[in-house]
């Protein structure tokens, strides 16, 4: 199933040898519960497991980066 909306936002960054930023990566995905049925000695058993299906990543330098952060800022406003 194509997810058509994200509920989970992960972070990345890249830097060089001395520290410095380079890049980040936002990733993007969609985490639900899938149920997949399993046979015991038992009998059946419904068991739920956690999925996840990448939506996006985006790349961003760190000018990309800061300005995105000030974006989310002037939206959201500090808390």
């Amino acid at each position: 199933m194509k997810p058509e909306y994200a509920n989970s936002f992960g972070i990345r960054k890249v830097s060089d040898k001395e520290g410095e930023l380079l890049e980040v990566t936002l990733d993007i995905a969609y985490k639900y519960m899938e149920n997949a049925i399993t046979f015991t000695s038992k009998g059946m058993e419904t068991v739920s497991t956690p999925a996840a299906d990448p939506v996006a990543s985006i790349v961003m330098n760190r000018q990309s980066a800061i300005s995105l952060r000030n974006l989310l800022i002037q939206t959201l406003g500090v808390e």
